[in-house]
């Protein structure tokens, strides 16, 4: 078995999809295009002639995977960002832990030896686009095996929350922590070395909050087809550099989420609303993987590698505790136990589920999404796995956590499954 690790990570900003997103006039294959090119540039791959080093190409487009987001998308993504013929690519879907799969999917054939010694792995997802949901045709018979209610994330949070009897004030509490921990991270610019900026045209009513405050260049700047034709609309547009996640809420407090309507139930037992929701979004995400030999070819150090990765299935109804479930099983694949683990990365669906989770599993709230996560930075579906595994890069290069080895990131997932996988940092 060869040893597979993590040499270079790289995101767009996760932007807040609707019509104010600032990624409301990029598609989601430029993006996607955009990770690619700085991926290549941070291991020095931006000449054809040596793209040859790379293997495959693992991309994830989930939850509609059609129109911008439809064919092949990590095939004519690299295509579209200049990339070399002889550089195969693919596309997999597995809900919300898309992102992550794909890395998981190119380590696995590299580790056994099918894989090279270079793949480039990450997602991909544009909501305001393409909303979840939109095109899907399910099967007539298969409410007989499972409540259609499911379908609807929302509707899982709701149950889980009345199951688990995890109250408004518990969920609302972790939705203002997760955005006061976000907005904390943004001021520190904890992640300038993982965000790639970008300028855009962007609705000019977006940029009343400033995408760019710590005035950094854009490295990229996006074509002008979608710009184009909202200017001829009529629209007003504003030409940034977008360098930041737009979907945090510094001024959130306990009162301000107390006075949402709940969403998706309207009785009086309803307590999901969208401020203890995870934000709808548009964004990009990916990493280099390198075994041995590719990191010495690369002249790249090694980041970190994954130790060990679990999925595991559960009833749709209550989806959201996925996390619950698949960290024991990836921590006793791993031969581990939980206070091995220095820092966990749980994806915030919803906070009736991450209240769950942290409580079930005893998770110590001052070591968990430090930097935010699904509620205040955004959940991207088929990108978020991604997402999170750049940052963790991050995390491991940040010196307030340099006596971090080990960090977990694990997600629920619609349709009812979990996953997790453990990161080791590479000293």
């Amino acid at each position: 078995m060869q040893n597979v690790y993590v040499v270079e990570a790289a995101r767009t900003p996760v932007a807040r999809a609707g019509k104010q997103s600032w990624f409301t006039n990029v598609r989601a294959d430029e993006l996607t295009a955009i990770v690619f090119r700085e991926l290549r540039k941070r291991v020095g791959l931006e000449d054809k002639a040596k793209q040859g080093i790379i293997d495959d190409v693992v991309w994830a487009a989930t939850a509609n995977a059609f129109m911008e987001q439809g064919l092949n998308m990590g095939r004519l993504s690299w295509i579209l960002s200049d990339g070399s013929y002889d550089v195969p690519g693919c596309t997999v879907d597995r809900f919300c832990a898309s992102g992550l799969n794909s890395i998981q999917f190119a380590i696995a054939t590299m580790m056994v030896g099918w894989g090279g010694d270079v793949q480039f792995a990450g997602g991909v997802q544009h909501m305001t686009h393409i909303p979840m949901g939109a095109g899907a045709d399910v099967h007539p018979d298969l409410g007989n095996y499972m409540n259609m209610m499911a379908i609807n994330m929302g509707y899982t949070a709701e149950i889980v929350a009345r199951r688990f009897n995890i109250s408004r004030e518990a969920q609302d509490q972790f939705a203002m922590e997760s955005h006061q921990k976000c907005a904390a991270a943004q001021a520190a610019n904890k992640t300038k070395d993982t965000i790639i900026p970008i300028k855009v045209k962007v609705p000019a009513k977006s940029t009343k909050n400033d995408p760019n405050p710590h005035k950094m260049e854009a490295l990229y700047t996006a074509t002008d087809h979608l710009a184009k034709a909202a200017a001829e609309k009529g629209e007003e547009l504003a030409e940034v550099i977008v360098a930041r996640d737009q979907g945090v809420r510094p001024e959130t407090t306990m009162e301000t989420l107390a006075g949402m309507a709940p969403v998706f139930m309207q009785d009086e037992a309803a307590t999901v609303t969208a401020g203890n929701s995870s934000q709808i979004n548009d964004a990009a995400a990916g990493v280099v993987l390198a075994t041995d030999e590719g990191a010495k070819a690369l002249g790249k150090k090694p980041i970190m590698k994954m130790v060990s990765w679990a999925v595991i299935g559960l009833e749709p109804d209550i989806m959201g505790i996925g996390p619950s479930l698949a960290i024991p099983k990836v921590l006793k694949r791993a031969g581990m136990t939980k206070d091995q683990i220095g820092l966990w990365e749980v994806n915030e669906a919803f906070a009736s589920q991450s209240v769950y989770c942290q409580q079930t599993l005893g998770l110590p709230k001052d070591r968990l999404n430090l930097w935010g996560s699904g509620i205040s930075i955004g959940h991207p579906l088929a990108c978020t796995g991604a997402r999170i595994a750049t940052d963790i890069t991050a995390l491991f290069k940040d010196p307030d956590y340099a006596d971090v080895e080990y960090i977990v990131e694990s997600m629920c997932i619609g349709h009812g499954h979990g996953a997790a996988a453990i990161w080791q940092r590479v000293k």
